[in-house]
């Protein structure tokens, strides 16, 4: 259709807000000046820019875009943080060292200092422009949508920048891979409120957010229910993962055939699936019967407690440390390898 810029990371303020939100959001190049800005309605930057228009109606809205940021930075833009702490301090967080900013030069918004190329413009909230169809990180190309323009009026970069791009296909692609990074940040954050939860881990084949597995010490019945709903609700990228699968602390969450396996000998279908209509869903999720609205899968793969069941439970098969040791002291004697 168009070039592309995949990486840019756009930075936009609220009415009445101090902290910035800073997002990842595609943008398809229009003219000399002009790109799409395409943002779903749900992500912060959409948020603030239908804020502003409400209090400013007819006003252009100030907008800055950074490419070329440090891996910190980026990961904090794609971090579904809590709204009471900003990216940037989150960026400082990973790097150990605070996020250097700086003024742009045509509004009041705060960019990375150390980016390779800024971008600086506005949106008129009367613009709006078909952006797609593109492939997306789906692995699928996307439906023609309007979206707002911005119109670019500075640019500012480092003395032989670097563009920074990225390409998107079926995954895991190239942005999984920040998606497996980012894993390792949401275990920690759920262990604050879940300190049940052992593993918590987003299959990069799951677009690494539509399916989550979570492993956890269960300790009474119902629990792995309470942990599906937990997960949902906890950071506002979670209401996005369509299946949630719990099993027990026995069961390694990044391991298909330990997952598997708990499935199949572990869950009855009727008692342990739970689904839930008419929720939020991702927009690119053309699975979904209404855009942006659908359903989610929980299911229960632990081992069931009395008051979930009334049968005898089977305990699994597995040598004692004993006879392991024996089988090691022995394997070289028997040289079947």
């Amino acid at each position: 259709v168009a070039p592309l810029i995949t990486w840019g990371l756009t930075v936009t303020r609220g009415p009445h807000k101090e902290r910035q939100n800073l997002g990842i959001y595609r943008q398809q190049v229009l003219d000399k000046n002009k790109v799409i800005m395409r943002w779903l309605s749900h992500r912060g930057g959409a948020l603030d820019f239908q804020e502003f228009k409400k209090e400013n109606p007819g006003e252009k809205y100030p907008v800055s875009v950074a490419l070329g940021a440090d891996p910190a930075t980026i990961l904090g833009a794609v971090t579904p943080v809590p709204d009471t702490l900003s990216e940037y301090a989150f960026a400082g967080l990973l790097r150990g060292a605070k996020t250097e900013v700086a003024k742009s030069i045509s509004n009041d918004l705060e960019v990375p200092a150390t980016a390779e190329i800024i971008l600086e413009g506005y949106l008129d909230p009367e613009e709006m422009a078909p952006e797609g169809p593109y492939g997306d990180h789906t692995g699928y190309y996307n439906e023609v949508d309007n979206f707002p323009v911005m119109t670019v009026t500075h640019i500012t970069m480092r003395k032989d920048a670097i563009y920074h791009s990225t390409y998107t296909g079926r995954p895991p692609d190239e942005p999984a891979i920040l998606g497996v990074a980012l894993n390792e940040v949401f275990v920690p954050i759920l262990q604050k409120q879940f300190p049940e939860i052992q593993d918590f881990y987003l299959p990069p084949e799951g677009c690494s957010y539509r399916l989550a597995v979570v492993t956890i010490k269960k300790q009474y019945a119902g629990h792995a229910k309470r942990v599906m709903m937990g997960v949902w609700s906890f950071l506002r990228q979670f209401m996005y993962t369509k299946f949630v699968i719990v099993c027990d602390d026995d069961v390694n969450a990044r391991n298909w055939e330990d997952v598997i396996w708990a499935m199949t000998t572990r869950m009855d279908p009727s008692r342990d699936t739970v689904l839930i209509e008419n929720t939020p869903i991702d927009y690119l999720d053309f699975a979904s019967p209404v855009s942006g609205l659908g359903s989610k899968m929980g299911m229960d793969a632990t081992n069931k407690w009395p008051g979930e069941t009334d049968r005898e439970w089977g305990e699994p098969i597995e040598m004692t440390q004993e006879i392991k040791n024996q089988v090691d002291e022995i394997w070289d004697e028997l040289d079947i390898l």
